[in-house]
Order: structure tokens, then C-alpha cells, then sequence
């Protein structure tokens, strides 16, 4: 039960920062950050690093077009659950409010076969 809550907790600390990356007003409520980590942003890292290779690939073609969003300031059109799947694999990272490519996301971007449009 304490879990879910967490969890909750989580999942709307991420969808906060993703709409202020949108550049979103922000909520006048107070929300109470998590007090430690849950078990489902455990669950979320073991699925990223070990998880089926399917879905990491399928992260892994999605991941120029993501850049393009962050180039374009459209953090909004980026699912939470995949801004959180790049945060676990370190392709992304949170850099002064905002999101940026790591290195190692840079690298695996350029490893990426570019799709005719």
C-alpha cells in the first residue's frame, strides 16, 4: 500500500518536470517529495538494463527523434515513462531544470541509422 503511493509520488514528481521542461505554469499546490526510492523506479532500472532487448532497440530508434525534441524545447511530445527508461540507461540526463543528451546518448544517436522520411 505504502508502495503505490510512492510510486504515485514518482509518477507525478516526473510528470511535473516534464511539463516545466514544456514550459508549463506550474501548480500552486505544495507536493511532498518521495523520502526514498521505490520500488518502482527499481523495477523500471532492472527492466532498462536487463529487460527484453526489444524494447531497449525500440528506445534505441526512437532516440534521434527525441534528440530533435529536446533540440526544439518539445520535452512535451517525449512519454514519461521513456524520459524515465533514458534517465536509467544514461542517455539523458536532467542539467539545470532541463534535459540534455549524455555522451553516451550522443554516441548511441550517431550509431543510429537515420530514417528517410
Amino acid at each position: 500500500m505504502a508502495e503505490d503511493r510512492d510510486g504515485e509520488a514518482a509518477d507525478a514528481n516526473w510528470l511535473r518536470m516534464v511539463d516545466q521542461c514544456a514550459g508549463k505554469p506550474a501548480s500552486t499546490a505544495k507536493h511532498p517529495r518521495p523520502a526514498r526510492a521505490n520500488a518502482r523506479t527499481a523495477s523500471l532500472a532492472a527492466a532498462a538494463l536487463q529487460g527484453p532487448p526489444p524494447e531497449r532497440e525500440v528506445l534505441r530508434a526512437m532516440l534521434p527523434e527525441v534528440a530533435q525534441h529536446l533540440r526544439a524545447r518539445r520535452v512535451d511530445l517525449i512519454p514519461a515513462r521513456d524520459i524515465a527508461l533514458y534517465l536509467v540507461l544514461e542517455w539523458l540526463e536532467w542539467h539545470g531544470g532541463s534535459l540534455r543528451l549524455t555522451d553516451v546518448g550522443h554516441n548511441v544517436c550517431e550509431q543510429v541509422p537515420q530514417r528517410e522520411t
